[in-house]
């Protein structure tokens, strides 16, 4: 059994991993969103954006990021209107999609280290 040591220096490797995949994460859900922004709505491609999203919900707070996934989860909630509903958003909420979007994309991601003092991870995209 690994001790306790070990155990955390493989969390910060997965860590490491994920923040490093983050901005790669961004621009997928940027694409994703342009592409559904420039012509007729596309149910798949918008479930797929939907799916981004929520993985980054869940993820974030699992490596430690709580706000990177508070704010993910704020625009999950919104889309998920339009994913049970099935319709396209109007302009209004397309923009309002946008304003979320671009909340998630300018997070402060900080790692709390154990004397307290945050470490900001780059994540520009």
């Amino acid at each position: 059994m690994a001790d306790f040591a070990e155990l955390q220096a493989q969390l910060k490797i997965l860590s490491d991993a994920y923040v490093a995949r983050l901005p790669e994460k961004f621009i997928q859900i940027e694409q994703a969103w342009c592409q559904l922004s420039r012509g007729e709505w596309d149910e798949e491609g918008f479930q797929a954006l939907h799916r981004m999203v929520h993985n980054l919900t869940g993820s974030g707070k699992t490596f430690g990021f709580a706000l990177l996934s508070e704010v993910a989860r704020n625009l999950e909630e919104y889309l998920s209107e339009f994913a049970q509903s099935k319709a396209a958003p109007n302009e209004v909420q397309h923009q309002r999609i946008q304003e979320k979007l671009n909340e998630l994309f300018q997070v402060d991601i900080r790692r709390v280290d154990k004397g307290g003092l945050g470490t900001k991870i780059k994540t520009e995209r």
